[in-house]
């Protein structure tokens, strides 16, 4: 057996603040193809950021700290989050004029933004990740989905992709 390296076995853990500025900044290149991936495999769109920015740090998820995530994020994400987008994407079905309609659409968006930040920090609490050479991070995000299929697969590969060109580009 191996024995592991002391940079083997060291936990990285992300900063919440900073991971927040860099998914401000990442999110509006990939936002069609997190959307596609929340919509149709019910994927959350924070955690993909999270994957696919971890892997071009090169560090590898911890399949139990990935559970114990997902266990701690479901209530904020589920009765929260997920319900906010919910309102939010009924308002068109709703009888108001334009102007209510926006000063609604507003307000929601607004503490939508707040319960995606608290899934970030939620989910930069409780993630832990190892130094690796070839991560795989978003495929173990793939088998909690109990989600493989070509499209999936493809999903996945161009947002690796896009995460390579923005971490080249920063």
């Amino acid at each position: 057996m191996q024995q592991m390296t002391a940079q083997q076995m060291t936990i990285q853990q992300l900063n919440a603040d900073a991971f927040w500025q860099v998914s401000l900044a990442f999110y509006p290149q990939v936002q069609p193809l997190c959307l596609q991936l929340q919509d149709n495999w019910q994927a959350n769109v924070n955690l993909l950021l999270l994957l696919s920015y971890t892997e071009q740090l090169g560090w590898q998820l911890d399949a139990a700290s990935l559970t114990q995530g997902l266990q701690q994020l479901a209530p904020l994400s589920q009765h929260i989050t997920q319900v906010l987008r919910q309102c939010r994407r009924e308002l068109p079905k709703l009888p108001l004029d334009s102007n209510q309609q926006t000063e609604l659409k507003q307000g929601l968006l607004q503490t939508e933004l707040v319960a995606e930040r608290l899934e970030q920090q939620l989910l930069c609490h409780y993630l832990r990740f190892t130094p690796a050479s070839n991560p795989d991070n978003l495929s173990l995000y793939c088998q909690q989905l109990a989600a493989t299929n070509e499209a999936l697969q493809r999903a996945l590969f161009d947002l690796r992709q896009a995460a390579a060109r923005f971490a080249a580009a920063s």
